[in-house]
């Protein structure tokens, strides 16, 4: 079997699998996803993905499998999809469908539970710096969740596609939260600060992993936010997530980072990923 997707215990063709149109997630974006790389066949860090799954889904009360399930079910869509080598396995759950909508749930439910694995290329230069684009945060106060209800980061990612820039560079009354799928780093004078994981970002795991990296290589790294008045006075930026890694900014808005160039630093963080990547598959 190849190409297949899983849909509450079924494997199918991706164009077969079908959900219910009272299914709350499609009426309601009352689900959670989660997604977990995987480098030449073998999932990475995929204990603190699914970890990060079962705390979005019992923050909204959906029960769902253990940690176990969700292990083997990776296992399984690589094993199902021979002619991925590297590539995105993305989980999805709602809390399942009623015979009818109602705003409320009118009681237990099974949840829907939807898998694929699709192909990524597996990269190992340096990305080009990047431009990105400062932006409000209009998104709500719960983004430590990681639901389906992306309508906020979708807008705003728009935008930055209108602006020119990869993603946007997201702020609350000045204070830089992160982006519309990423987190980002700033490095002023040798030392790294980030957000801290609170409600106004969704920790990323990737963020999380680029931490210990740095902590290392013996890099101070400061979880205290940075603010949109100190933009100008960094050294670098660069944004962490599963699929982009760590990729340096060299632009904010009409601000030049870096001279527009790879900082010091952030190359020393993509060698040391890149390092790690090849551990793990080695």
């Amino acid at each position: 079997m190849s190409g297949l997707v899983y849909l509450n215990g079924d494997w199918i063709a991706p164009e077969a699998a079908k959900v219910s149109v009272f299914d709350r997630g499609f009426l309601f974006a009352e689900g959670i996803y989660e997604v977990v790389p995987v480098y030449h066949r073998r999932p990475f860090l995929a204990e603190h993905h699914l970890a990060r799954l079962t705390r979005s889904l019992e923050a909204i009360g959906i029960e769902a499998p253990g940690q176990a399930f969700w292990l083997a079910l990776v296992d399984d869509l690589i094993a199902n999809n021979p002619s991925i080598e590297s590539g995105l396995v993305y989980f999805q759950v709602t809390r399942g469908a009623e015979s009818k909508r109602n705003h409320l749930p009118q009681g237990p439910m099974t949840p829907t539970i939807f898998a694929t694995f699709t192909p990524m290329q597996l990269h190992w230069d340096t990305p080009a710096p990047a431009k990105v684009t400062l932006c409000d945060d209009i998104r709500w106060l719960r983004c430590d969740i990681k639901s389906v209800s992306l309508l906020g980061n979708q807008l705003l990612k728009q935008e930055a596609q209108r602006r020119g820039a990869i993603e946007p560079l997201l702020h609350r009354d000045g204070r830089i939260t992160e982006g519309a799928s990423s987190n980002y780093f700033a490095v002023k004078q040798g030392e790294l600060y980030t957000a801290p994981a609170d409600h106004l970002i969704l920790a990323g795991i990737t963020r999380m992993w680029v931490i210990e990296l740095a902590q290392r290589l013996g890099l101070q790294v400061n979880e205290q936010p940075f603010h949109v008045a100190e933009l100008g006075e960094l050294d670098e930026l660069f944004l962490t997530s599963s699929s982009r890694e760590v990729q340096p900014i060299g632009q904010i808005d009409d601000i030049i980072v870096a001279d527009g160039r790879c900082g010091k630093v952030t190359q020393q963080l993509i060698d040391a990923f890149h390092a790690s990547k090849r551990e793990h598959i080695a």
